[in-house]
């Protein structure tokens, strides 16, 4: 009996890996989307380490592409940025690690996610969340990439 209790509370550990992540229920950061580009953390962000929990709201009147309002988990040494684009019916997602060399896009209009542009050079500082700035972030192109040369 109490190999069974105690395999379950291991057990138990591992599958509430979302609440160590999350901070052990810390209240969620707060984001009102805008028209436009919203930054959810930059590269140089002092908590870029560690994971971090959202609350979005969609903009006022359900007029943006997003239309409810839903909570959202940034991974750690992640930036990461959205654009809601109402006027042309697109929506898109930017985000980099400051321990990777890639920047990946993504949106409505092509509906996938790819890396954009080329690599990161090793020499710059936060890698690729230093890329996760409102240009790189392009939505009249298909995948939503605004990068095209080696930043």
């Amino acid at each position: 009996m109490k190999k069974i209790i105690a395999a379950s509370l291991v057990a138990s550990l591992f599958a509430s890996t979302g609440v160590f992540a999350s901070g052990g229920g810390a209240t969620p950061t707060a984001k009102q989307l805008v028209p436009g580009y919203l930054e959810f953390r930059a590269g140089s962000a002092a908590n870029i380490n560690l994971a971090e929990q959202f609350a979005v709201t969609a903009i006022a009147g359900r007029t943006g592409f997003v239309k409810n309002n839903f909570e959202s988990t940034l991974s750690a040494n992640v930036a990461a940025g959205v654009s809601d684009l109402a006027a042309t019916n697109r929506f898109g997602a930017v985000a980099g690690s400051n321990k990777g060399y890639a920047v990946f896009t993504g949106s409505s209009v092509g509906g996938s996610v790819s890396q954009c542009g080329p690599q990161i050079l090793k020499t710059v500082t936060n890698l690729a969340a230093s890329a996760v700035v409102t240009g790189t972030l392009n939505l009249a192109n298909a995948n939503g990439c605004g990068i095209t040369t080696t930043p």
